[in-house]
């Protein structure tokens, strides 16, 4: 399975740009500022983005992108989302205010984009990758992603807190290769970190020694940049936490 971390940052201002996966060589997951990391000509190459949910970090690139494409695309990139999500998009940035309505342009039987709606625990097939969204708990409609290909599966547990719903979805999947989950506040913003629907390190932590089958590598994202330094050190010198590696 080819992935790349464009972006893994829970803000700007940190050591990288914001959530933003590169699954093969034509799909995106999540569209945050780290798309920027891609070159024009490796932009022109996507024609999928899979959409967790609808923050500002993880669809803030998803506009300027689907702009520089008007010379080199035939077909639509197409965004799959929850119906929610898709929704926000149409309604709050999509509106002729924010941004052009990129259904409609060039012309709306030749459009730059379209929408795909999707729903949790209902697969669908990407260029030879299985993707399985599952629900999570955010403050928004959210889903993460089981994504199958050559024996590989890759899981991204996207923006959430821990809950039993967490768990549940998780313990539903298959055995996981490759878990990338958030930690966005340090232990002692727990308070603000559970009312924004995020993890701590101690949260984090619960919710992978839930899991029945030990995933056999952790990635660990979305660190809030001004915490990043403070989170970065609790990995590196608590015993518990330094086999999980937190993406830069």
């Amino acid at each position: 399975m080819k992935i790349k971390v464009l972006g893994c940052s829970g803000g700007i201002g940190g050591s990288s740009g914001s959530t933003c996966i590169q699954i093969g060589n034509h799909i995106l997951l999540d569209a945050g500022s780290g798309l920027g990391a891609l070159s024009l000509n490796h932009m022109r190459n996507i024609k999928h983005v899979v959409l967790s949910h609808a923050h500002i970090d993880h669809i803030c690139s998803l506009p300027t992108f689907l702009a520089n494409l008007f010379d080199y695309t035939t077909e639509p990139v197409t965004v799959h989302a929850l119906p929610e999500t898709i929704k926000v998009l149409q309604e709050c940035v999509f509106n002729w205010k924010i941004w052009p309505d990129f259904t409609q342009l060039p012309s709306p039987e030749q459009p730059i984009m379209a929408f795909k709606p999707l729903q949790p625990r209902q697969p669908f097939e990407l260029e030879g990758y299985t993707f399985m969204p599952f629900a999570v708990d955010h403050t928004v409609p959210t889903v993460g992603y089981s994504v199958k290909s050559h024996n590989h599966h890759f899981v991204f547990a996207a923006d959430t807190r821990l809950s039993e719903k967490l768990i549940h979805q998780l313990n539903q999947l298959d055995p996981i290769d490759t878990l990338m989950i958030e930690c966005a506040f340090p232990d002692r913003l727990a308070k603000v970190a559970v009312q924004s629907g995020h993890l701590t390190p101690i949260t984090m932590a619960e919710t992978i020694a839930a899991i029945k089958a030990p995933p056999k590598k952790i990635w660990v994202t979305h660190l809030k940049p001004s915490y990043e330094e403070e989170l970065r050190h609790v990995f590196a010198t608590t015993p518990a936490y330094q086999q999980w590696l937190v993406l830069k």
